[in-house]
């Protein structure tokens, strides 16, 4: 199995069904999600920073990540697989380091972070079933 097969079954298997289900519960567009992710990411961040220079760098991430999803949330965002197999190598890096010592502060932030660029790989949401199921008995209702 190559790196892109992996990618792809990764992103179809973990990620993409509950983003898709997430942009269709807030009507939200998928880069807007991405994005939504990319803050929270800058959110954990600030929350586990340690040092000042540290708590300093985090929130001026954080900004730039609040001022990125409210100005630019619905433009098309940029995702490549050479990063997210990285993210997903520090995620099991961390994952592995959790188990060994117990000290599991951060690994959430590989998982948000995936969550956020596999939101940028899909091209579309499919509508949500129940507005299928209502616009199917809507048009029985028109040919009556």
């Amino acid at each position: 199995m190559s790196l892109v097969d992996l990618d792809v079954w990764i992103g179809k298997t973990l990620f993409v069904p509950p983003i898709v289900k997430f942009c269709q519960v807030t009507r939200q567009s998928q880069y807007a999600v991405s994005r939504l992710f990319w803050f929270l990411t800058a959110l954990d961040q600030l929350r586990i920073a340690t040092s000042l220079t540290s708590q300093i760098i985090a929130g001026l991430f954080s900004l730039f990540m609040m001022v990125t999803a409210s100005l630019r949330a619905d433009m098309p965002a940029l995702s490549m697989r050479w990063f997210r197999m990285v993210a997903l190598a520090l995620l099991l890096l961390d994952v592995f380091s959790g188990v060994v010592s117990g000290e599991w502060r951060g690994v959430e932030i590989w998982i948000l972070v995936l969550f956020a660029e596999y939101a940028a790989t899909i091209t579309n949401v499919p509508p949500a079933e129940q507005k299928r199921k209502q616009g199917a008995g809507r048009a029985s209702e028109a040919g009556r």
